[in-house]
């Protein structure tokens, strides 16, 4: 197994397991870059004298590709629970290339009600043209404990982001045309590739498709990409 490339986000909690030892979670994006990177893990490192700042080091690690891969940057995650040591305040995460740190946090801040989708607005008229341009997800991060065989498994969630683009107005075959000349222009693809940064990249990428798409479009036309998001569980 090798490093990935980078990481990109970091979740850690303490989980209240009484009367059982406590328990600590650690949920780690990242990114790879090709194809075929499978067994993505977290893999702690053990100390004879535990580290002056309290954090626990982990290595972001995967089994590289074999054969023939694609040339493409994607998004990557794990999850690793261990007895959390009375000397450990968070987590630090390694990768190739760079490496985050995670202070605990209470799981009463797990709960919190989702975000608003970031990309809403509003509009009137009919819909004429609506077209899925992708999904991607966040927010990896436990929420309680779904059964016990005796030691607990922990329910996960992460927020699935579902962008659609909807355009509103007069002439169906404008709009067509309009959305058609976008994707030559390789516009809609950098919304798709901004993606696999989990959404960092994603604001500049969506600017630029709205403005080419609206300048084409012209006046008594409305354009919008909403984020659809949801919360999606599992037990682990």
């Amino acid at each position: 197994m090798s490093l990935i490339q980078s990481v990109t986000g970091v979740k850690a909690h303490i989980l209240p397991a009484k009367p059982l030892p406590q328990l600590m979670s650690v949920a780690a994006t990242g990114m790879v870059p090709t194809t075929g990177w499978t067994h993505p893990s977290l893999s702690p490192r053990f100390y004879i004298v535990p580290p002056a700042d309290g954090l626990w080091d982990f290595d972001f690690i995967a089994d590289e590709p074999t054969g023939i891969v694609g040339n493409v940057v994607l998004p990557v995650s794990a999850l690793a629970m261990h007895q959390a040591p009375s000397w450990c305040k968070g987590v630090r995460i390694h990768s190739a290339s760079n490496a985050m740190e995670a202070k605990f946090e209470p799981m009463e801040a797990v709960e919190s009600v989702p975000r608003a989708a970031t990309f809403k607005a509003l509009t009137a008229g009919n819909v004429i043209v609506r077209r899925d341009i992708g999904s991607y997800d966040d927010s990896f991060q436990p929420a309680g404990f779904c059964k016990w065989d005796p030691w607990p498994h922990v329910r996960m969630k992460k927020l699935r982001h579902h962008l659609v683009l909807t355009v509103e107005g007069p002439d169906e075959a404008h709009i067509r045309d309009c959305i058609n000349k976008a994707i030559a222009a390789g516009l809609l693809s950098a919304i798709i590739a901004a993606m696999a940064t989990l959404g960092a990249a994603l604001p500049a990428a969506i600017s630029a498709f709205l403005k080419a798409l609206s300048l084409c479009l012209g006046d008594g036309f409305k354009v919008r990409i909403d984020d659809e998001s949801h919360w999606e569980y599992w037990c682990t």
